[in-house]
């Protein structure tokens, strides 16, 4: 029979792990060939500024990702500011937390946004090299407010061009500052906030609402997902050299 502890590290292991897991989708989603996929000028000239907005940050995060010219260590970070300037963590960490953070203090509040950073960070490079080579092209997009987009994608596996492509939808808002940025993404319609919205309240009932527990537990699953891209990354650069 399973401890508690047991069931909360595979409730928040299941999405990192699994075959096809939406986190894992989404780093595809995020990160894989849109260089390959670039629309044409007719194209780039229809689309609205949230479809261009998530199509050229694609590619940005396709090209530090594949510049040989950088070490690991300084692609690991650039790859880092990218995500977290793509993403509005505060926020999606904010919702995720639930009733939690209305009663939580201010300490653990900005100790758990910035775990929850770096394992969102950790997450997508863990699986750069499981997708590396498919695909996202926008397919449109729909406006539930002013200020707020849904923007479609299609993920596409290149060496299966039959198969149904996985379907993923980018929120994208704007920031205080006025610029666009991703506040949650859809795959396969399962939305990422929700869903980590699911496992943090229910790891927190488990755990008397201690959100240091939860700041724990998300630094050691960001460990272990660090520790696990290092080997791939090693595998890869021998794979150039010989």
């Amino acid at each position: 029979m399973n401890t508690p502890r047991q069931r909360t590290v595979r409730t928040m292991a299941m999405p990192v792990m699994g075959v096809k897991p939406w986190l894992a989708l989404l780093l595809a989603a995020l990160m894989i060939a849109l260089a390959m996929v670039s629309p044409s000028p007719s194209r780039a000239a229809a689309a609205n500024p949230a479809e261009s907005f998530v199509q050229e940050n694609v590619d940005k995060g396709y090209g530090i990702l594949n510049n040989t010219s950088l070490s690991d260590e300084q692609r690991r970070a650039q790859f880092r500011d990218f995500i977290l300037s793509l993403t509005d963590s505060r926020r999606i960490g904010m919702f995720t937390l639930g009733p939690y953070a209305d009663s939580a203090k201010k300490e653990d509040i900005e100790a758990f946004i910035e775990a929850f950073s770096e394992f969102a960070v950790a997450v997508y490079e863990s699986r750069l090299s499981a997708y590396k080579g498919q695909t996202l092209k926008v397919t449109g997009s729909s406006q539930r407010a002013a200020d707020d987009v849904v923007v479609n994608t299609d993920v596409v596996d290149p060496k299966s061009p039959s198969a149904q492509p996985y379907k993923a939808a980018f929120r994208v808002r704007k920031a205080t500052d006025g610029h666009p940025i991703v506040t949650d993404i859809q795959i396969e319609g399962i939305w990422l906030s929700l869903s980590q919205r699911s496992d943090f309240t229910g790891f927190l009932q488990q755990h008397n609402g201690r959100i240091g527990d939860l700041i724990t537990d998300l630094k050691h699953q960001t460990q272990l997902l660090r520790n696990e891209s290092r080997p791939a990354q090693s595998s890869s650069a021998r794979g150039r050299k010989s």
